[in-house]
């Protein structure tokens, strides 16, 4: 007798991209609720499975969704505004000028359901985002049924959603206080990056966040935050 799952995608190139690289081709895919229960080989997946609904995937590659790892999801809206400048140009002149005059959650909400709609499309279902107004990316990524991880921005400068880095801070508090435990969006603080913070401000970063929270924080470029944080702790600078 046959277990019963909700649905089963069969006649499909399946890649696990487990440790061992498995292919099985035909292969097939059992799912229940939104749990993978089985994959593997098409003939031995029908024997042990059945399900009302019968996908057939017509050799097509059936894999895991893409990941996208850095994302500001809203900017789909700013798209050509300005290109192939030095990024300090690009950044002060251009982008944090009309960020602070037309970003609002309505705008967030928009730019992040067109950015989900463009990633589902092209076989992401999981991103990596930073932003202003990160409640409403999530939300918006939530509804789209996306996964993401979803950073609140710290800045030392006055943003569309905060007028100081305190601000903020309070603010992605209250973010992460939210939906922390969700199971879509994992909420993150994200100071936007060395150039664009101070010291002080990385130091309470990590505090607020492995104190305080247990979670996880991010910056455009992780790599040398944690370095400094590294710096500031031992006092080598």
């Amino acid at each position: 007798m046959t277990q019963k799952v909700d649905t089963l995608f069969i006649n499909a190139i399946v890649l696990t991209m487990d440790e061992k690289l498995n292919q099985y081709d035909p292969g097939a895919v059992a799912v229940k609720g939104n749990s993978i229960v089985a994959v593997g080989k098409e003939e031995d997946i029908k024997k042990e499975y059945s399900a009302k609904e019968i996908i057939d995937c017509n050799k097509k590659v059936l894999m895991p969704g893409l990941i996208n790892a850095h994302t500001h999801v809203p900017m789909t809206l700013l798209r050509g505004l300005a290109d192939d400048l030095r990024l300090d140009v690009w950044l002060m002149g251009y982008m944090l000028p009309v960020e602070r005059e037309f970003v609002k959650p309505d705008f967030v909400r928009l730019g992040t359901s067109i950015a989900c709609a463009e990633q589902i499309r092209s076989g992401v279902t999981t991103f990596n985002d930073m932003y202003y107004f990160e409640d409403d990316v999530a939300q918006a990524t939530a509804d789209a049924g996306m996964r993401a991880v979803c950073g609140q921005t710290v800045i030392k400068f006055p943003v569309p959603d905060a007028g100081a880095y305190e601000d903020s801070l309070a603010m992605a508090r209250t973010f992460i206080q939210k939906w922390k435990g969700h199971e879509l969006i994992v909420p993150a603080v994200a100071p936007h990056a060395p150039y664009s913070t101070t010291p002080e401000i990385l130091m309470c970063h990590c505090i607020f966040t492995f104190q305080k929270l247990h979670l996880k924080w991010k910056t455009c470029v992780m790599n040398k935050v944690c370095l400094l944080c590294l710096m500031l702790k031992s006092k080598v600078y």
